[in-house]
Parts: structure tokens; C-alpha cells; sequence
């Protein structure tokens, strides 16, 4: 049986984050497959790899609360994380998990199942990414991979304050807000919602640490980064900190001739614009979004593949360019027809 090692991390958004990377790099370098727990201390807003913090978040409120913002290395949408949230991550080789994304995802998925439970909650999974409790969802799950090296990540939601989430978002009217937190509390739940009672994080993490061993069949050994990766990890956090990786990563685009438009596909939702240079040429185009896609950082090889393009050449281009990524839950055919609809 194979054996991980078991860690929890208790800190801020910019150290975890900056595990997340180090981690799968580490793992691919040859160290020993890792099921890391991690804690956000203080409460921190997450955006999405592919997302514009300006679209998604109100920075304003953000600030006031006294959270921080950061910006995960994958794909989704934001998040909030604190100290009532398990985030649980885990990094092996793929064939460890099953050989492929789906299947990774899946036996996760049976590590939560098997964790919930052990608190006398019965849940099951929704394909293609979720656990949930009688249609609710508790726990969202993401992988990457590099090479044949894979993270998967997820969430067990202890505690949830649907109002927080709904202040953080950026949301237009008084009216969107009340859908929006109508529909959360519709589509989620939480352990202390379920139990009727608070659960304490020590018992979630007992109960999660015995359920995700069951479900990957691997021996747990308590266990501690190598030197290797503390200091890969210290170099991350510069980066993981810093304003360019949070806010400039992604920025709209200006001036005259610039067309908006978005998506929602099941892989995600899709936000476009598109600057025009004159009657059937791009100038530039930028997509943001709560997708995942494979490379991650492919969807600025379509940006460039637009760039000074002609308006007939969209549909051969974007073709092309699904023809070598992974992208689930994305029809071609839907995704090109919306990008044709802007430029025409």
C-alpha cells in the first residue's frame, strides 16, 4: 500500500498558495506523494487563475472586512477561505489516483463521502466536480497536472455565512443580490447546517484525514516539508503576494471599439472583450472567467491567436486552438458562434 505523507497548514492565503505550486513541483522533482489540510488565517477572498479581480469582487467591502485577496494557480471561480473551511489538497503521482482528472477527482470525491460519513451524514457525488448533501453542495473539487503528476484540490464547508459571500461579490442591484443569496442557500450547505450544531475543525480533520486514506487505499504518515521545498515555498510567496500577480494578471481592456459579452457553458463562464481595430479586424482580445482549462495558461495562446486577426480567420483559429488544449464541459461549436456574435 502506498504510503503519503499527512500534514495540516495553518497561515495565510499567500504561503498556502504558494504550497500549492511548490508542492506539485516537488512531487514531480520525486518527493514522496503529499495529503496536505489547509486553514486560511486571516479570511481571504480567492480568485480564480483565468479571473479579473475588478468583475468578480467588491474590493471596497473586501477591505473593510479586513480579508485579504489572492489569486489561486487554477482554474474556477472565487471563493472565500477561513478558519470555519478544510481545504484539503492532495499531490502523487497520477496513476496513484486513478491515471486521469475524472478519475482523480472521483476518488477524492469517495474521501469526502467516506468523511461525512463518519459524522452520520450521507452524501454522494455530482459529477463533474462536487459532493453533495440532498442536492446541496459541500464540497467543490479542482485538479492540475503537470506531466504525470497531478494536485487535486477541494473544500469541506464547516461553517458558511451566505451574507459575507454575498457583500464580496460584485453584484450590480439590491434585486441580484437577493437572487444571488437565494440561490446559495438553495445550492449549498455546511456541516453546522447539517449537525444542527457546531462540529469542531480538529474532529472534521480527524474524520476527513481517515476518510481520504480509505478512499486513495494509502498509509498516512505524519510528515513535514523537506528543506527543498520551505524554501521553493518562501520564493513563492513573494509571488503570491505581490500586486502583479493578484490584480495585473489579468487587465480589461481600454479605449474606443471595445465589445463585452459572456457565456455561461457547464464548464464555466466565459466573460470577452474584444477591441476592434476597423470593420473586420481585432486589435486584441481578452476572456476571463470561472473555467479551467489545460494548459492553464493557454487561454493567452488564443489571446495571441486573435491578436491582429481578421474577423473571417475567428472560427479557423479557435479551432485550432481546441484542437490541442483539454477544456471540459465546453462545446466548440457554442463557445466560436458567441465569439462570432461579438466581432460581427
Amino acid at each position: 500500500m502506498p504510503e503519503f505523507r499527512f500534514l495540516v497548514e495553518r497561515g495565510p492565503q499567500h504561503r498556502i498558495l504558494a504550497g500549492e505550486e511548490a508542492l506539485l513541483e516537488s512531487v514531480a522533482e520525486g518527493s514522496s506523494p503529499l495529503l496536505r489540510f489547509v486553514i486560511f488565517e486571516p479570511t481571504a477572498v480567492l480568485l480564480g487563475y483565468h479571473q479579473l479581480a475588478e468583475q468578480e469582487i467588491n474590493l471596497e467591502r473586501v477591505k473593510e472586512k479586513g480579508w485579504d485577496v489572492g489569486r489561486r494557480p487554477t482554474g474556477g471561480g472565487t471563493i472565500i477561505m477561513g478558519p470555519w473551511q478544510l481545504g484539503w489538497e492532495i499531490y502523487a503521482e497520477s496513476s496513484l489516483l486513478g491515471g486521469s482528472v475524472e478519475s482523480a477527482i472521483r476518488s477524492s470525491a469517495e474521501g469526502v463521502i467516506d468523511a461525512l460519513s463518519r459524522l452520520g451524514i450521507k452524501s454522494n457525488f455530482r459529477p463533474k466536480n462536487d459532493v453533495e448533501i440532498n442536492g446541496k453542495k459541500i464540497s467543490g473539487i479542482g485538479a492540475f497536472s503537470v506531466g504525470k503528476y497531478m494536485s487535486v484540490t477541494g473544500t469541506i464547508l464547516v461553517d458558511f455565512n451566505v451574507d459575507d459571500m454575498v457583500e464580496t461579490l460584485k453584484l450590480s442591484t439590491e434585486k441580484m443580490k437577493d437572487k444571488v443569496s437565494k440561490d446559495f442557500r438553495e445550492r449549498i450547505t455546511w456541516l453546522n447546517r447539517e449537525l444542527q450544531q457546531p462540529v469542531s475543525m480538529e474532529e472534521v480533520i480527524e474524520v476527513s484525514k481517515k476518510g481520504f486514506q480509505e478512499s486513495l487505499k494509502v498509509n498516512l504518515k505524519e510528515g513535514a516539508y523537506s528543506e527543498r521545498e520551505l524554501n521553493y515555498i518562501k520564493e513563492l510567496e513573494l509571488k503570491y503576494s505581490s500586486r502583479e500577480w493578484i490584480f495585473g494578471l489579468r487587465k480589461p481592456l481600454e479605449g474606443d471599439n471595445v465589445r463585452e459579452g459572456e457565456i455561461k457553458l457547464p464548464g464555466g463562464l466565459f466573460r470577452v472583450q474584444v477591441k476592434m481595430a476597423g470593420k473586420g479586424l481585432i486589435e486584441s482580445v481578452l476572456i476571463t472567467g470561472d473555467f479551467f482549462v489545460e494548459p492553464r495558461r493557454s487561454i493567452y495562446d488564443l489571446e495571441a491567436r486573435l491578436k491582429w486577426s481578421r474577423v473571417e480567420d475567428l472560427r479557423r483559429e479557435v479551432t485550432d486552438w481546441f484542437n490541442s488544449v483539454k477544456i471540459v464541459g465546453v462545446d466548440k461549436e457554442n463557445f466560436i458562434q458567441f465569439m462570432e456574435g461579438l466581432v460581427k
